[in-house]
């Protein structure tokens, strides 16, 4: 019998058989021990302090790292770092060290942070390195090395450090407690960081912020906004006061007072996005003056630089704030012979704020002059949408002038204004522009004259002084 090719034919399975077990066999041995580790140790989270992080700002990463309750062995954590993952291969952006062991169901959290030099999209890979510990058990393993990695991408914002300022004057009624309540137009005590300043200076809201609302004289509100991308650091406030010359708030004439410095007050950080709101008061004016208020701060980012220049932000009001609007209406001028006239009006106010010692009189015209019931008339105070009405006489050379100038002086948040208005006279045929009759009627309201802020000491000039002083209330 010939066996050899049968025996041939025989072996060859067999051993292909057995080499493939063989094979098996170790590839089963391999893939376990690999792939017990790989499902232990998991980085459940990595969460950034922000989505946005700013160039050159610390930008923190939470990584949150569990090992599973259904492993055989506990862990022990030795590296958690954060790559960058277009450079895997450089130098870690941080990395922390013997972090740690974790049983079996247990999970810790570890912190690392970084910083970046370049706006735009990064994507960070964070790597967590653990050893697992011997058990014994031939399923479980022996240990090993166990790595996982997690990715997460950040979009970097470019550096912007600014500042802007936002001034609005106030009445001192303005400000209240919070037991009033907030009227419209008002700020409650409850939303004032600080107040700052005041005729004696030094002025803070310390534990009575009532008590300082209560003893400010011109108080100014003033609104820090952070419009930029990072931290606006140790912001403090300054205030310079010019008072008003030239232009049509000058008529009085007067020679101009020197300025005046308030502050600096520290208002505090400022963080992206937020907004402190302050009140400076300014003390007593006499004067309306343009304040210029100029935040001063620092960015954290030129400290880094190394850069000890401070930034600026401006923002520039006249105050105070002037909310009167006297007006002459329902005016009558009737000529009562031998070229006098009398005046016979309402002065009325068309503004928001209280007009208080009021003065009226004949101005200076060509061809016009006061008789002694028309010097000065002593109104008093006129409220907000409130009218008084009085009586000048006057002489006037009809061939010169054809409208008679009144002079209204008054006091408003303790500064001293005056206006004129004008009202037409009787013609020469005894009507006004033209019409029969002897009485004259109110002038253009063009005919407003220079509006001058004249210092305190000015209205004890503007005292009543004149022979008739009378006063009838309507």
């Amino acid at each position: 019998m010939s066996v050899g090719p049968l025996t041939g034919s025989t072996l060859i399975p067999t051993r292909t058989t057995a080499a493939l077990l063989a094979l098996l066999t170790l590839l089963a041995a391999v893939g376990g021990a690999a792939a017990v580790p790989d499902a232990r140790i998991a980085i459940d989270a990595v969460e950034p302090s922000t989505g946005e992080p700013v160039v050159g700002e610390r930008t923190t990463l939470n990584v949150s790292i569990s090992n599973s309750g259904g492993s055989p062995a506990a862990a022990d954590v030795t590296s958690v770092r954060v790559v960058d993952a277009a450079d895997g291969d450089a130098e870690p952006l941080d990395e922390a060290t013997a972090v740690g062991a974790l049983s079996a169901g247990d999970a810790l959290d570890v912190e690392l942070w970084t910083r970046f030099d370049e706006p735009g999209e990064r994507r960070l890979t964070v790597e967590v390195v653990a050893e697992e510990e011997a058990t014994g058990d031939e399923e479980a393993g022996e240990g090993g090395t166990v790595t996982v990695t997690r990715d997460v991408v950040l979009d970097v914002q470019p550096a912007a450090v600014t500042l802007d300022l936002r001034t609005r004057g106030l009445a001192p009624e303005d400000l209240q407690s919070d037991d009033e309540g907030e009227s419209a137009g008002g700020v409650g005590v409850s939303g004032i960081e600080g107040i700052f300043g005041g005729g004696g200076g030094g002025l803070d809201t310390g534990e009575d912020a009532e008590l300082a609302v209560q003893s400010a004289d011109s108080p100014v509100a003033v609104t820090v906004v952070n419009t930029g991308t990072t931290t606006a650091d140790r912001v403090s406030l300054t205030a310079v006061g010019e008072p008003v010359a030239g232009g049509e708030e000058s008529g009085s004439g007067s020679e101009v007072d020197e300025g005046f410095e308030a502050g600096p007050y520290v208002v505090e950080d400022v963080a992206p996005g937020e907004e402190r709101e302050v009140v400076v008061d300014l003390g007593s004016l006499d004067r309306r003056s343009a304040v210029t208020f100029t935040a001063a701060f620092r960015s954290g980012l030129d400290a880094q630089a190394g850069a000890d220049a401070e930034r600026t932000a401006t923002s520039t009001l006249r105050y105070p704030a002037h909310d009167g609007a006297p007006t002459v209406t329902d005016a009558t001028v009737e000529a009562v012979g031998d070229g006098e006239v009398t005046v016979d009006a309402n002065l009325g106010n068309a503004g928001g704020g209280e007009l208080e010692g009021v003065v009226v009189s004949i101005g200076e015209a060509p061809g016009v002059e006061p008789t002694p019931a028309g010097r000065e008339y002593f109104v008093g105070s006129v409220g907000a949408g409130d009218f008084v009405a009085f009586d000048l006489g006057a002489t006037a050379n009809a061939s010169v002038a054809d409208r008679v100038p009144i002079r209204i002086a008054y006091t408003e948040r303790g500064v001293r204004y005056v206006e004129t208005e004008t009202v037409a006279l009787p013609d020469a045929a005894g009507g006004a522009n033209g019409s029969s009759g002897t009485v004259g009627t109110l002038g253009s309201a063009g005919g407003v004259g220079a509006l001058g802020a004249v210092g305190v000491a000015g209205a004890a000039g503007l005292a009543v002084a004149g022979a008739v002083v009378r006063r009838r209330d309507v």
